[in-house]
């Protein structure tokens, strides 16, 4: 395979993978509440503020930052190899 295939099915793994392990702590919530009904509770704030989480946000822009940065640089390398 390609190298844009591979990087590109990587990418996509990525992107699942963070999917569901951002909104695991949100299919919980949403579990434990219709199992039971009395989980009210009084909350200042909306809901995706209390399932949000700033530090994985964060790890989540860096790890796609190194994807893109390792993907330039496997395109530039092969261009100049390429080339050269």
């Amino acid at each position: 395979m390609s190298t844009g295939i591979i990087l590109g099915l990587g990418l996509l793994t990525i992107v699942i993978a963070f999917y569901v392990i951002l909104n695991i702590p949100y299919w919980l919530l949403l579990w434990n509440k219709r199992k039971s009904e009395n989980m009210e509770e009084e909350k200042k704030y909306h809901q995706w503020a209390y399932t949000s989480d700033d530090t994985m946000n964060k790890l989540l822009k860096f790890c796609m930052y190194c994807l893109y940065g390792y993907g330039a640089y496997v395109f530039i390398a092969e261009m100049w190899s390429k080339y050269t």
